[in-house]
Protein backbone atom coordinates (compact mmCIF):
# COMPACT_ATOMS: atom_id res chain seq x y z
CA UNK A 1 0.00 0.00 0.00
CA UNK A 2 3.01 2.45 0.67
CA UNK A 3 4.45 1.38 -2.65
CA UNK A 4 1.24 2.08 -4.29
CA UNK A 5 0.64 5.50 -2.86
CA UNK A 6 4.37 6.75 -3.47
CA UNK A 7 3.94 6.15 -7.19
CA UNK A 8 0.77 7.47 -7.26
CA UNK A 9 2.08 10.63 -5.43
CA UNK A 10 5.42 10.30 -7.98
CA UNK A 11 3.10 10.20 -11.09
CA UNK A 12 0.94 13.39 -10.23
CA UNK A 13 3.50 15.34 -9.17
CA UNK A 14 1.99 15.56 -5.79
CA UNK A 15 5.55 15.64 -3.53
CA UNK A 16 5.65 19.12 -4.20
CA UNK A 17 2.39 19.96 -2.38
CA UNK A 18 3.16 18.01 0.38
CA UNK A 19 4.86 18.88 3.92
CA UNK A 20 5.88 16.13 5.85
CA UNK A 21 6.10 15.51 9.89
CA UNK A 22 4.07 18.42 10.56
CA UNK A 23 1.52 18.38 13.86
CA UNK A 24 -1.13 21.03 13.72
CA UNK A 25 -1.65 22.43 17.35
CA UNK A 26 -4.10 24.86 16.65
CA UNK A 27 -6.69 25.38 14.61
CA UNK A 28 -9.28 28.75 14.57
CA UNK A 29 -10.59 31.44 12.46
CA UNK A 30 -9.37 34.28 14.74
CA UNK A 31 -9.73 37.83 14.10
CA UNK A 32 -12.01 38.04 11.78
CA UNK A 33 -10.29 35.85 9.00
CA UNK A 34 -11.75 34.57 5.94
CA UNK A 35 -9.04 31.90 5.80
CA UNK A 36 -8.15 29.23 8.43
CA UNK A 37 -5.30 29.79 10.81
CA UNK A 38 -3.44 26.50 11.62
CA UNK A 39 -0.20 26.68 14.11
CA UNK A 40 2.14 24.10 13.74
CA UNK A 41 4.81 22.13 16.63
CA UNK A 42 7.56 23.27 14.97
CA UNK A 43 6.63 27.08 14.81
CA UNK A 44 3.77 28.16 16.97
CA UNK A 45 4.31 31.53 16.95
CA UNK A 46 3.62 32.02 13.27
CA UNK A 47 0.69 30.65 12.16
CA UNK A 48 0.22 29.60 8.44
CA UNK A 49 -3.55 30.64 6.52
CA UNK A 50 -5.16 27.95 4.64
CA UNK A 51 -8.70 28.41 2.67
CA UNK A 52 -9.90 25.22 2.69
CA UNK A 53 -8.76 22.33 5.74
CA UNK A 54 -10.11 18.76 4.63
CA UNK A 55 -9.73 16.42 8.21
CA UNK A 56 -8.85 13.40 7.79
CA UNK A 57 -6.77 11.48 11.01
CA UNK A 58 -9.08 7.91 11.38
CA UNK A 59 -10.95 7.45 14.36
CA UNK A 60 -8.28 5.51 15.75
CA UNK A 61 -6.42 8.25 17.78
CA UNK A 62 -6.64 8.72 21.39
CA UNK A 63 -6.17 4.40 23.31
CA UNK A 64 -9.33 4.23 25.13
CA UNK A 65 -8.54 4.18 28.57
CA UNK A 66 -9.37 1.45 31.02
CA UNK A 67 -8.89 0.82 35.38
CA UNK A 68 -9.40 -2.42 36.58
CA UNK A 69 -10.15 -3.09 40.51
CA UNK A 70 -7.29 -3.93 41.80
CA UNK A 71 -5.15 -3.26 39.29
CA UNK A 72 -2.50 -1.25 41.33
CA UNK A 73 -1.58 -5.31 42.53
CA UNK A 74 -0.71 -6.15 39.37
CA UNK A 75 2.90 -7.08 38.74
CA UNK A 76 2.65 -7.94 35.14
CA UNK A 77 2.10 -5.59 32.36
CA UNK A 78 -1.04 -3.83 31.09
CA UNK A 79 -0.75 -2.52 28.14
CA UNK A 80 -2.94 -0.96 25.08
CA UNK A 81 -3.03 -2.87 21.29
CA UNK A 82 -1.80 -0.07 20.03
CA UNK A 83 1.80 -0.52 21.76
CA UNK A 84 1.78 -4.07 20.49
CA UNK A 85 4.55 -4.24 18.07
CA UNK A 86 6.41 -7.12 18.08
CA UNK A 87 4.86 -10.37 19.18
CA UNK A 88 8.32 -12.26 20.57
CA UNK A 89 7.62 -10.20 23.08
CA UNK A 90 5.05 -12.63 24.21
CA UNK A 91 7.65 -15.50 23.89
CA UNK A 92 6.88 -18.23 27.04
CA UNK A 93 3.99 -16.12 28.63
CA UNK A 94 0.83 -15.98 29.37
CA UNK A 95 -1.35 -13.74 28.07
CA UNK A 96 -4.93 -12.42 28.32
CA UNK A 97 -6.19 -10.40 25.95
CA UNK A 98 -9.26 -8.32 26.40
CA UNK A 99 -11.15 -7.19 24.16
CA UNK A 100 -13.78 -8.92 21.00
CA UNK A 101 -12.98 -6.60 17.94
CA UNK A 102 -10.71 -7.39 14.82
CA UNK A 103 -7.94 -5.84 16.73
CA UNK A 104 -7.76 -8.57 19.68
CA UNK A 105 -8.67 -11.11 17.30
CA UNK A 106 -5.50 -10.59 15.35
CA UNK A 107 -3.30 -10.01 18.38
CA UNK A 108 -4.71 -13.15 19.95
CA UNK A 109 -4.43 -15.65 16.48
CA UNK A 110 -0.50 -14.28 15.91
CA UNK A 111 0.71 -14.86 19.34
CA UNK A 112 -0.56 -18.08 19.96
CA UNK A 113 2.55 -19.32 18.52
CA UNK A 114 4.83 -17.38 20.49
CA UNK A 115 2.97 -17.08 24.03
CA UNK A 116 2.42 -20.71 26.71
CA UNK A 117 -1.01 -19.87 26.53
CA UNK A 118 -3.36 -16.86 25.29
CA UNK A 119 -7.15 -16.60 26.80
CA UNK A 120 -9.61 -13.92 25.04
CA UNK A 121 -11.74 -12.32 27.56
CA UNK A 122 -14.65 -10.64 26.44
CA UNK A 123 -18.55 -9.69 27.51
CA UNK A 124 -20.61 -9.21 24.39
CA UNK A 125 -19.69 -11.28 21.69
CA UNK A 126 -19.31 -11.08 18.17
CA UNK A 127 -19.94 -11.92 14.63
CA UNK A 128 -16.98 -13.92 13.89
CA UNK A 129 -16.80 -13.98 9.97
CA UNK A 130 -14.31 -16.10 7.34
CA UNK A 131 -13.41 -13.80 4.75
CA UNK A 132 -14.87 -17.02 2.41
CA UNK A 133 -17.42 -19.35 2.40
CA UNK A 134 -16.78 -23.04 2.35
CA UNK A 135 -16.34 -22.82 -1.40
CA UNK A 136 -13.33 -20.65 -1.02
CA UNK A 137 -15.24 -17.56 -2.58
CA UNK A 138 -14.71 -14.54 -0.98
CA UNK A 139 -17.71 -13.49 1.37
CA UNK A 140 -17.60 -9.70 0.28
CA UNK A 141 -18.40 -11.07 -3.27
CA UNK A 142 -22.32 -11.14 -2.43
CA UNK A 143 -22.03 -7.63 -1.53
CA UNK A 144 -21.97 -6.14 -5.06
CA UNK A 145 -23.20 -2.56 -5.97
CA UNK A 146 -27.23 -4.02 -6.54
CA UNK A 147 -27.41 -6.37 -3.33
CA UNK A 148 -25.50 -3.34 -1.31
CA UNK A 149 -28.25 -0.56 -2.54
CA UNK A 150 -30.94 -3.41 -1.68
CA UNK A 151 -29.69 -3.87 1.77
CA UNK A 152 -29.14 -0.13 2.26
CA UNK A 153 -33.03 0.34 1.41
CA UNK A 154 -33.86 -2.29 4.29
CA UNK A 155 -31.87 -0.71 6.61
CA UNK A 156 -33.31 2.30 6.33
CA UNK A 157 -37.18 1.29 5.74
CA UNK A 158 -37.22 -2.19 7.39
CA UNK A 159 -34.66 -2.04 10.03
CA UNK A 160 -36.10 -5.52 11.56
CA UNK A 161 -35.73 -7.63 7.65
CA UNK A 162 -32.51 -6.12 7.42
CA UNK A 163 -31.37 -7.20 10.88
CA UNK A 164 -33.03 -10.71 10.51
CA UNK A 165 -31.14 -10.90 6.93
CA UNK A 166 -27.79 -9.81 8.35
CA UNK A 167 -27.72 -12.07 10.89
CA UNK A 168 -28.68 -14.78 9.11
CA UNK A 169 -25.99 -14.29 6.27
CA UNK A 170 -23.25 -14.28 9.74
CA UNK A 171 -24.89 -17.56 10.85
CA UNK A 172 -24.37 -19.08 7.81
CA UNK A 173 -20.69 -18.30 7.06
CA UNK A 174 -19.97 -19.06 10.53
CA UNK A 175 -22.01 -22.51 10.76
CA UNK A 176 -20.25 -23.13 6.81
CA UNK A 177 -16.97 -23.21 7.89
CA UNK A 178 -16.90 -24.25 11.42
CA UNK A 179 -20.26 -25.99 12.21
CA UNK A 180 -21.98 -25.34 15.38
CA UNK A 181 -21.12 -21.90 17.56
CA UNK A 182 -20.88 -23.60 20.89
CA UNK A 183 -22.87 -21.25 23.43
CA UNK A 184 -19.85 -21.71 26.29
CA UNK A 185 -17.16 -19.83 24.00
CA UNK A 186 -19.72 -16.50 24.28
CA UNK A 187 -19.63 -15.19 20.57
CA UNK A 188 -23.36 -16.16 20.39
CA UNK A 189 -24.48 -13.92 22.84
CA UNK A 190 -23.55 -10.80 19.93
CA UNK A 191 -26.35 -8.54 19.57
CA UNK A 192 -28.35 -8.29 16.42
CA UNK A 193 -27.06 -6.12 13.73
CA UNK A 194 -29.53 -4.35 13.23
CA UNK A 195 -29.30 -2.55 16.80
CA UNK A 196 -25.76 -1.14 15.44
CA UNK A 197 -24.22 -2.30 18.79
CA UNK A 198 -22.47 -5.33 16.37
CA UNK A 199 -19.00 -6.38 16.34
CA UNK A 200 -18.07 -8.64 13.14
CA UNK A 201 -15.02 -9.70 13.52
CA UNK A 202 -13.07 -10.95 10.06
CA UNK A 203 -11.04 -13.80 10.96
CA UNK A 204 -10.10 -17.04 9.31
CA UNK A 205 -8.19 -18.94 12.10
CA UNK A 206 -9.68 -16.96 15.59
CA UNK A 207 -12.77 -20.12 16.13
CA UNK A 208 -10.36 -23.68 14.90
CA UNK A 209 -8.00 -22.06 17.20
CA UNK A 210 -10.44 -21.69 20.04
CA UNK A 211 -11.83 -25.65 18.97
CA UNK A 212 -8.22 -26.67 19.53
CA UNK A 213 -7.84 -25.12 22.90
CA UNK A 214 -4.65 -22.74 21.80
CA UNK A 215 -6.88 -19.87 22.34
CA UNK A 216 -9.08 -19.90 25.69
CA UNK A 217 -12.42 -18.04 25.64
CA UNK A 218 -13.62 -16.38 28.88
CA UNK A 219 -16.23 -13.78 30.29
CA UNK A 220 -15.02 -10.77 30.90
CA UNK A 221 -12.35 -9.56 33.64
CA UNK A 222 -14.05 -8.39 36.90
CA UNK A 223 -10.83 -7.68 38.79
CA UNK A 224 -7.21 -8.02 39.28
CA UNK A 225 -6.77 -10.72 42.69
CA UNK A 226 -3.25 -10.74 42.91
CA UNK A 227 0.86 -10.21 41.35
CA UNK A 228 -0.52 -12.46 39.17
CA UNK A 229 -4.09 -13.32 39.14
CA UNK A 230 -7.00 -12.49 37.36
CA UNK A 231 -10.76 -12.92 38.28
CA UNK A 232 -13.41 -13.16 35.37
CA UNK A 233 -17.37 -11.88 35.99
CA UNK A 234 -18.32 -15.95 36.34
CA UNK A 235 -15.90 -16.01 39.29
CA UNK A 236 -13.27 -18.33 37.98
CA UNK A 237 -9.81 -17.46 38.65
CA UNK A 238 -6.94 -17.38 36.26
CA UNK A 239 -3.45 -17.31 37.79
CA UNK A 240 0.03 -17.15 36.26
CA UNK A 241 -0.79 -14.22 34.18
CA UNK A 242 2.44 -12.20 32.91
CA UNK A 243 0.33 -9.82 30.43
CA UNK A 244 -3.14 -8.15 29.92
CA UNK A 245 -3.43 -6.54 26.23
CA UNK A 246 -6.20 -4.60 26.70
CA UNK A 247 -8.17 -3.75 22.80
CA UNK A 248 -10.79 -0.94 23.85
CA UNK A 249 -10.50 0.97 21.11
CA UNK A 250 -10.17 4.20 20.64
CA UNK A 251 -11.53 7.82 20.84
CA UNK A 252 -11.36 10.34 18.01
CA UNK A 253 -9.42 13.18 18.81
CA UNK A 254 -11.68 16.33 18.43
CA UNK A 255 -10.30 18.16 20.69
CA UNK A 256 -8.21 20.44 18.47
CA UNK A 257 -11.78 21.10 16.70
CA UNK A 258 -13.60 22.39 20.15
CA UNK A 259 -13.39 25.88 18.70
CA UNK A 260 -14.84 25.29 15.43
CA UNK A 261 -17.36 22.24 15.51
CA UNK A 262 -20.50 22.70 17.14
CA UNK A 263 -21.31 19.47 19.66
CA UNK A 264 -24.43 18.40 21.43
CA UNK A 265 -24.36 15.87 24.68
CA UNK A 266 -24.86 12.49 23.68
CA UNK A 267 -26.22 9.79 26.05
CA UNK A 268 -24.85 9.09 29.25
CA UNK A 269 -21.34 7.48 28.48
CA UNK A 270 -21.12 8.34 25.01
CA UNK A 271 -19.00 10.99 23.89
CA UNK A 272 -20.49 14.34 22.19
CA UNK A 273 -22.08 14.38 18.58
CA UNK A 274 -20.17 16.74 16.38
CA UNK A 275 -23.12 18.75 14.24
CA UNK A 276 -21.70 17.69 10.52
CA UNK A 277 -24.16 17.39 7.73
CA UNK A 278 -23.81 13.16 6.06
CA UNK A 279 -21.15 13.49 8.56
CA UNK A 280 -18.78 15.85 6.64
CA UNK A 281 -19.80 19.17 6.83
CA UNK A 282 -20.44 21.92 9.47
CA UNK A 283 -23.18 24.02 8.18
CA UNK A 284 -21.06 26.72 9.75
CA UNK A 285 -18.27 26.13 7.52
CA UNK A 286 -18.97 23.89 4.90
CA UNK A 287 -17.38 25.87 2.21
CA UNK A 288 -13.70 25.14 3.70
CA UNK A 289 -13.71 23.05 5.97
CA UNK A 290 -14.63 18.85 6.05
CA UNK A 291 -14.03 15.95 8.05
CA UNK A 292 -13.47 12.67 5.75
CA UNK A 293 -13.01 9.99 8.23
CA UNK A 294 -15.87 10.97 10.68
CA UNK A 295 -18.40 8.60 8.97
CA UNK A 296 -18.63 4.67 10.16
CA UNK A 297 -19.50 3.12 6.79
CA UNK A 298 -21.99 -0.38 6.07
CA UNK A 299 -20.03 -1.25 2.66
CA UNK A 300 -16.88 -0.97 1.58
CA UNK A 301 -14.67 0.99 3.18
CA UNK A 302 -12.04 2.18 0.80
CA UNK A 303 -14.33 2.88 -2.03
CA UNK A 304 -16.31 4.77 0.48
CA UNK A 305 -13.26 7.10 1.60
CA UNK A 306 -12.49 7.73 -1.81
CA UNK A 307 -16.45 9.16 -2.24
CA UNK A 308 -16.19 11.38 0.21
CA UNK A 309 -13.39 12.68 -1.14
CA UNK A 310 -14.64 13.14 -4.57
CA UNK A 311 -17.84 14.62 -3.03
CA UNK A 312 -16.28 17.07 -1.07
CA UNK A 313 -13.75 18.16 -4.01
CA UNK A 314 -17.18 18.56 -6.69
CA UNK A 315 -18.94 20.56 -3.75
CA UNK A 316 -15.69 22.84 -3.71
CA UNK A 317 -15.16 22.81 -7.25
CA UNK A 318 -19.07 24.30 -7.76
CA UNK A 319 -20.23 21.49 -9.90
CA UNK A 320 -22.28 19.95 -6.84
CA UNK A 321 -24.02 22.39 -3.74
CA UNK A 322 -24.86 21.61 -0.22
CA UNK A 323 -28.48 22.50 0.61
CA UNK A 324 -29.78 25.50 2.40
CA UNK A 325 -27.98 26.09 6.16
CA UNK A 326 -31.62 25.38 7.45
CA UNK A 327 -32.01 22.28 5.46
CA UNK A 328 -28.68 20.78 6.83
CA UNK A 329 -29.33 21.68 9.96
CA UNK A 330 -33.16 20.17 10.28
CA UNK A 331 -30.53 16.83 8.71
CA UNK A 332 -28.43 16.91 11.53
CA UNK A 333 -31.45 17.14 13.93
CA UNK A 334 -33.12 13.99 12.77
CA UNK A 335 -29.48 12.18 12.11
CA UNK A 336 -28.63 13.35 16.00
CA UNK A 337 -32.00 12.04 17.41
CA UNK A 338 -31.91 8.13 15.51
CA UNK A 339 -28.09 7.81 16.52
CA UNK A 340 -28.88 8.70 20.26
CA UNK A 341 -30.86 5.86 20.08
CA UNK A 342 -28.09 3.95 19.14
CA UNK A 343 -25.91 4.93 21.71
CA UNK A 344 -28.04 4.90 24.66
CA UNK A 345 -27.95 0.93 23.69
CA UNK A 346 -24.88 0.93 23.63
CA UNK A 347 -22.60 3.70 24.16
CA UNK A 348 -19.52 2.76 23.01
CA UNK A 349 -20.74 2.00 19.24
CA UNK A 350 -19.74 4.94 16.68
CA UNK A 351 -20.48 8.33 16.49
CA UNK A 352 -19.70 8.33 13.06
CA UNK A 353 -22.82 5.91 12.39
CA UNK A 354 -25.31 6.76 9.12
CA UNK A 355 -27.98 5.95 7.81
CA UNK A 356 -26.18 4.19 4.90
CA UNK A 357 -28.47 5.38 1.91
CA UNK A 358 -28.97 8.77 2.60
CA UNK A 359 -25.10 9.13 2.91
CA UNK A 360 -24.13 6.88 -0.25
CA UNK A 361 -26.67 8.91 -1.98
CA UNK A 362 -25.85 12.59 -1.50
CA UNK A 363 -22.45 11.32 -2.28
CA UNK A 364 -22.60 9.80 -5.44
CA UNK A 365 -24.71 12.79 -6.54
CA UNK A 366 -22.35 14.93 -5.26
CA UNK A 367 -19.42 13.12 -6.92
CA UNK A 368 -20.98 12.76 -10.18
CA UNK A 369 -20.32 8.95 -10.44
CA UNK A 370 -23.91 8.23 -12.17
CA UNK A 371 -23.48 4.61 -11.02
CA UNK A 372 -26.78 4.45 -9.07
CA UNK A 373 -29.15 5.89 -11.72
CA UNK A 374 -27.39 3.35 -14.23
CA UNK A 375 -28.13 0.31 -11.74
CA UNK A 376 -31.08 0.94 -10.21
CA UNK A 377 -34.66 1.01 -12.06
CA UNK A 378 -34.82 4.45 -13.67
CA UNK A 379 -34.73 5.23 -17.48
CA UNK A 380 -30.59 5.54 -17.10
CA UNK A 381 -30.82 2.15 -15.93
CA UNK A 382 -33.46 0.35 -18.36
CA UNK A 383 -30.99 2.29 -21.67
CA UNK A 384 -27.84 0.94 -20.17
CA UNK A 385 -29.21 -2.77 -19.88
CA UNK A 386 -30.66 -2.35 -23.30
CA UNK A 387 -27.40 -0.78 -24.98
CA UNK A 388 -24.69 -2.64 -23.25
CA UNK A 389 -25.49 -4.91 -21.13
CA UNK A 390 -21.92 -6.69 -20.72
CA UNK A 391 -21.52 -3.72 -19.18
CA UNK A 392 -24.63 -3.23 -16.70
CA UNK A 393 -23.90 -6.83 -15.26
CA UNK A 394 -20.21 -6.42 -14.15
CA UNK A 395 -21.63 -2.99 -13.02
CA UNK A 396 -24.84 -4.37 -10.92
CA UNK A 397 -23.49 -7.48 -10.37
CA UNK A 398 -19.72 -7.57 -10.05
CA UNK A 399 -17.60 -6.86 -7.22
CA UNK A 400 -17.44 -3.00 -5.93
CA UNK A 401 -14.61 -1.23 -7.25
CA UNK A 402 -12.86 2.42 -7.81
CA UNK A 403 -13.41 1.40 -11.58
CA UNK A 404 -17.34 2.42 -11.92
CA UNK A 405 -17.24 5.39 -10.28
CA UNK A 406 -15.39 6.64 -13.27
CA UNK A 407 -17.44 5.14 -16.16
CA UNK A 408 -19.88 8.02 -16.73
CA UNK A 409 -19.69 11.46 -18.10
CA UNK A 410 -21.70 13.68 -16.01
CA UNK A 411 -20.23 17.00 -15.90
CA UNK A 412 -18.58 16.84 -12.48
CA UNK A 413 -15.65 14.22 -11.61
CA UNK A 414 -13.37 13.29 -14.48
CA UNK A 415 -14.33 10.18 -16.63
CA UNK A 416 -12.05 7.93 -17.20
CA UNK A 417 -11.23 5.85 -20.99
CA UNK A 418 -10.16 2.61 -19.46
CA UNK A 419 -12.98 2.19 -16.74
CA UNK A 420 -14.93 -0.05 -18.64
CA UNK A 421 -12.64 -2.62 -19.62
CA UNK A 422 -11.30 -2.07 -16.30
CA UNK A 423 -14.61 -3.04 -14.49
CA UNK A 424 -15.40 -5.90 -16.97
CA UNK A 425 -12.22 -7.68 -16.21
CA UNK A 426 -12.92 -7.38 -12.62
CA UNK A 427 -16.13 -8.92 -13.39
CA UNK A 428 -14.60 -12.13 -14.87
CA UNK A 429 -12.33 -12.24 -12.38
CA UNK A 430 -15.33 -12.39 -10.10
CA UNK A 431 -16.68 -15.00 -12.27
CA UNK A 432 -13.73 -17.35 -12.48
CA UNK A 433 -13.43 -17.23 -8.39
CA UNK A 434 -17.30 -18.33 -8.11
CA UNK A 435 -17.04 -21.10 -10.75
CA UNK A 436 -14.24 -22.28 -8.67
CA UNK A 437 -15.98 -22.26 -5.67
CA UNK A 438 -19.04 -23.89 -7.58
CA UNK A 439 -16.72 -27.06 -8.63
CA UNK A 440 -15.54 -27.27 -4.59
CA UNK A 441 -19.41 -27.68 -3.92
CA UNK A 442 -19.50 -30.22 -6.78
CA UNK A 443 -22.13 -28.41 -8.76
Amino acid sequence: MGSYMKSFAKKFDLYRNVEFGKTVVKFNKGNGKSQWQLAFADDLDSPREFDKVVWATGCFLNPRPIQFKGQDEFAGRIMHSQDVRDMDQFKGQNVMVLGMGNTAGDIAINIVDRADKVYLSHRRGAKIFKRSGADGVPADALLTPASASILWWLEAKMPWLWGKVMDAAMDDNFKQNWGENKPEWGFVQSPSIRDGQYVIVCNDVLIPYVKEGKIVSLPGIKRIAGPRRVEMDDGQVIDDIDTIITCTGYNDDMEILSDVLTFVEGPTGAAPLPNLYMGIFPPEHADSLALISNVHLNGPQIQGRELAAMSVAQIWAGNSTLPSPSVMDEWIRRHNAWLFKRLAKSPGANRGDVKSIDWQTFVHEAAGTGVLDNIGWGWKAWALWWRDSQLYRALAHGPSTGYGLRLFETGKRAQWAGARKAVLDAYEEMQKIKKGGKEVKGL
